[in-house]
C-alpha cells in the first residue's frame, strides 16, 4: 500500500461538513430554542389555521383573543396540530408546506405520533 502522509492506506480528504439539521441547530441556534408549526381549527367558521411560534400557549391566546388578523372574529380556536423543530428553517419550510395541503390532510395529521399537543392543551 502506497503511503500517504505517514498513513498507510489513507489518502487526504478534506473533513466532511456536517450538514445534519440537529448539529446545526444544537451548535447555532440561541439557547436551544424550539420551534413550533401549529394548527388551529374553528368551529364557528369551520376554518383551520397553520402557523409557526417559539410559545404555542401565548400564540393561542393571541389567537382567540383576536389580535391576529386573519383569525380575528373566527375563534374560538382549538389547537389540534403541534409539531417540534430544533431548527427555525426547517420550522418555516414545514409551516409552508401546511399551508398547501387539504382539511383532510391535517384531520389525519392530527392523530399521528409527531403530533405533541398533548403538551400544550
Amino acid at each position: 500500500m502506497p503511503v500517504t502522509h505517514g498513513v498507510a492506506g489513507s489518502s487526504p480528504v478534506p473533513t466532511a461538513k456536517i450538514k445534519s439539521s440537529v448539529y446545526q441547530s444544537f451548535f447555532c441556534e440561541p439557547y436551544f430554542a424550539m420551534y413550533f408549526v401549529y394548527i388551529l381549527y374553528s368551529e364557528s367558521a369551520k376554518v383551520y389555521y397553520k402557523g409557526f411560534t417559539e410559545n404555542v400557549n401565548a400564540r393561542l391566546e393571541e389567537h382567540n383573543a383576536d389580535k391576529s388578523r386573519f383569525t380575528k372574529n373566527k375563534g374560538p380556536w382549538q389547537l389540534i396540530f403541534v409539531q417540534r423543530f430544533f431548527s427555525k428553517r426547517e420550522a418555516l419550510i414545514r409551516e409552508k408546506s401546511l399551508k398547501k395541503c387539504k382539511p383532510e390532510y391535517f384531520r389525519w395529521l392530527s392523530t399521528q405520533e409527531i403530533n405533541v399537543v398533548h403538551e400544550f392543551t
